[in-house]
């Protein structure tokens, strides 16, 4: 019988082939072994939880790619950039336009503002 873990009697693994979860488990646990093999304090186990995190977070930014392109369908907003005092248009110009009294909304029968057409006394 031969040595299963042997790699010269190891069958080559595809690439695109689902690995056992043992041989998984082992293959991390040899790559963790030399950052943590010599924890034995709490501080000791703070600087390696830090070099692991390190580890993933560099893994994460090196594949930077290009932001989403956002091309909406339609027609095309417009590009005119409009002052404070005129509002939010399509195109962009200031963020909030100060309103000093509040719009109410008036009675289109009577217009007298504090109701609307259905609730007027004069109908």
């Amino acid at each position: 019988m031969s040595n299963p873990l042997d790699p010269a009697t190891q069958q080559e693994i595809r690439h695109t082939e689902t690995l056992p979860a043992r041989t998984i488990f082992h293959e991390l646990q040899a790559l963790i072994r030399p950052l943590a093999g010599h924890v034995q304090t709490q501080e000791e186990l703070d600087l390696a939880r830090d070099k692991i995190r390190a580890i993933q977070l560099g893994d994460a930014f090196t594949g930077l790619r290009d932001p989403h392109v956002n091309n909406p369908k339609g027609r095309p907003s417009t590009a005119r950039l409009t002052g404070p005092s005129e509002g939010r248009a399509r195109g962009g110009g200031a963020s909030r336009a100060h309103h000093t009294s509040r719009l109410q909304r008036n009675c289109s029968i009577c217009h007298q503002p504090g109701h609307n057409r259905s609730t007027c006394p004069q109908r």
